[in-house]
């Protein structure tokens, strides 16, 4: 008995190696061709015409790389386990004198092995060029190791989820489609319930959450980022983990699996019914986004989206399970479905429990408001310099909160008036329980001045929010001002220069208006920290001790524009602007104005470079032609500081 098992597990292994090793040999060749080759062509191209950049295997043919990682693991978990959608095959595989366990350990180890043996062979490949070949300058040993670990491990994840797949269905092609619904499924239901509670939530902070870093909830989304960030070994050590439980549920399910459920859609008779209303939900919150975008946020088009969504999901399962598009007249658990959706709906709404929180002012700590949603950003130099920071003194926690229970009360007129000068909001409130109440407010900045003016102004926020505070001047290597085309700028590297800007930059920072901050845009101002590492900061016409330091340095000619840079500059009656992200359309307007004023005084076009502001929504729009080639900027002026020659010319 011991002799014959043995022989049917070598013609079982021979079997498996005729039916898909085809699928390890294409891998094989593949990564050859994308790895080896590419990285023997880079070293014999004299010229240098493609040089990646070292250390990360992974930007040698990234996209084909990722595709290879994507698409095989699961293509081989099909080829595999055909056998169990296939009648026939299912009947002769489980007619034969081995046990379930040993039948699924025989193909699911095989087809890992024919994943890890083409990684190994090219890291041994790579491995070998870099002891005979000159590329130990573009990668080292780590470097390899790094790529091949990394492959396996995000691999054998997507290869265990197209094996657990496999048991929960009787067809092949619906095993690949749910195979990358299944992988998928993490962060996409993650956005859609974050984006859809944001539309049924005044205030949720669906953005907030989106911006989590949620590629990691994917191995998919995960292997696209890796040209970009290391993959971290605690997230390796996840993904490992989840390889196991995804083999051993696939075992489990094997080992309980009817023969008879070959051809079908889902396996499990239990599990049809969370197919059917897993696909209604998804389709429905689908639908309910789409209408929410195309729509500009109506709600009664939301709601035709989230019914409509959820017939075509409802529908759409019936016609998969049931294999026939006769299921029209199966729709008595929609109707429960929808009943049941809407009272839930109409719940949240009239309880407001959620909607209508504010911490009562002795309960706060401390409180974080911003109009920059950086506090998970995933750029390192965004993360230490532009998050925000919290702020502790009463007087701006008494006056976020004041903000707070006036948004409130402006819920309606915040959801139906929706502008394009609309800018969210995020509260953060850390209770003295330890417990934190986020949320997210899309409104019409210009409609809360007076409540924002108070926190704006405050020395607190400034230098909470404000970049210029969390900047150690001895970390800066140099600063280069107003370089562009206009002129080449200033730069600045002694490190005297560099801390007097900084001081000057921050006293103009403190003693800026509410007004100011929202009126001026000014040129930016390069800093850079070494090690290829920028960061910007801002430098507005308004900035009266940086403006005097350059002029006593007989630097300010260079470091922002004058009126010697300009030809003439050309105003108009701001006429009701469309689309103001398309400055050549207002430019011609501009220009075709028959009352337009052309001024090319050097006084009055100083005076205009100094008031000017970049927001378009002012009284009056002007375009500066600049002498150097075709170049022109088409800026803005309210009635406050519009020059009065200008203001007299339109009377």
């Amino acid at each position: 008995m011991l002799s014959r098992m043995s022989w049917f597990k070598k013609e079982l292994l021979l079997q498996i190696g005729r039916s898909t090793g085809w699928v390890s040999i294409v891998y094989f060749l593949a990564l050859l061709f994308i790895l080896p080759i590419q990285l023997l062509m880079i070293i014999s191209d004299e010229t240098k015409s493609y040089y990646p950049q070292p250390n990360n295997l992974f930007l040698v043919n990234f996209s084909f790389q990722i595709g290879l990682m994507v698409i095989v693991p699961v293509i081989l978990a099909v080829f595999l386990f055909r056998f169990l959608h296939v009648k026939q095959a299912a009947d002769l595989m489980h007619s034969i004198p081995l046990k379930r366990d040993r039948i699924f350990h025989q193909y699911a180890l095989t087809g890992m092995i024919f994943l890890i043996l083409p990684i190994a062979v090219i890291t041994l490949i790579i491995l070998f060029m870099h002891n005979i070949l000159d590329i130990s300058a573009l990668y080292s040993i780590k470097d390899i190791f790094y790529w091949a670990g990394t492959t396996i491990i995000i691999t054998l994840l997507l290869y265990s989820a197209a094996l657990f797949i496999a048991m929960m269905t009787g067809m092949s092609i619906v095993q690949a489609v749910l195979a990358y619904v299944f992988l998928f499924f993490p962060i996409g239901i993650t956005m859609l319930v974050f984006f859809n509670l944001k539309i049924v939530l005044y205030g949720f902070p669906g953005d907030y959450f989106l911006n989590r870093q949620l590629e990691k909830l994917s191995p998919i989304t995960y292997a696209a980022v890796l040209d970009g960030r290391k993959f971290r070994w605690n997230d390796g050590i996840v993904y490992m983990i989840l390889t196991i439980v995804l083999y051993g549920l696939s075992l489990f399910f094997y080992k309980k699996r009817n023969l008879e459920a070959a051809s079908e859609a889902i396996a499990f008779p239990k599990l049809r019914s969370v197919f059917k209303y897993g696909v209604t939900f998804c389709v429905m919150l689908l639908g309910g986004s789409y209408f929410q975008e195309v729509s500009y946020q109506s709600f009664s088009w939301t709601v035709f989206g989230y019914v409509i969504g959820a017939v075509i999901g409802y529908l759409g399962a019936e016609m998969i399970l049931r294999k026939t598009w006769r299921v029209f007249g199966r729709i008595k658990g929609l109707i429960v479905y929808l009943a049941i959706i809407a009272v839930m709906g109409i719940g949240v709404q009239i309880l407001g429990i959620y909607e209508n929180k504010v911490p009562e002012e002795e309960q706060i700590k401390i409180v974080l408001f911003s109009n920059q949603l950086g506090f998970y950003a995933k750029d390192d130099i965004y993360r230490e310099y532009y998050t925000p920071l919290p702020m502790k003194e009463k007087a701006n926690i008494k006056a976020v909160r004041r903000l707070h229970e006036q948004l409130l009360s402006d819920k309606k007129l915040n959801q139906t008036k929706k502008e394009r000068q609309s800018v969210n909001f995020y509260i953060q409130y850390e209770l003295k329980n330890g417990s934190k109440v986020t949320r997210e407010y899309s409104v019409n900045e210009r409609l809360y001045e007076d409540f924002l003016k108070p926190v704006y102004e405050s020395k607190e926020y400034k230098q909470s929010t404000n970049e210029i505070f969390k900047l150690t001047e001895n970390k800066i290597k140099s600063l280069t001002m107003g370089a562009g085309p206009v002129s080449n700028g200033v730069t600045l590297s002694n490190s005297n220069d560099i801390k007097e800007v900084i001081a000057a930059l921050r006293k103009d920072v403190l003693a800026e208006s509410y007004e100011d901050s929202r009126y001026f845009k000014g040129s930016s101002i390069e800093v850079y920290l070494g090690s290829d590492r920028f960061m910007s900061l801002e430098f507005k016409p308004n900035y009266q001790n940086l403006t005097q330091w350059l002029k006593q340095k007989e630097m300010l000619k260079d470091a922002m524009p004058s009126s010697d840079d300009v030809t003439h500059v050309l105003v108009a009656k701001e006429g009701g602007i469309e689309n103001p992200e398309d400055i050549e359309k207002i430019k011609r307007e501009i220009e075709k104005s028959k009352e337009a004023l052309d001024v090319t005084n050097k006084g009055q076009i100083d005076q205009m470079l100094n008031n000017a502001s970049m927001n378009s929504n002012h009284e009056y729009m002007a375009v500066f032609y600049f002498r150097t080639g075709h170049y022109y900027e088409v800026m803005f002026f309210d009635e406050k500081h519009a020059p009065e020659f200008m203001k007299d010319h339109f009377k």
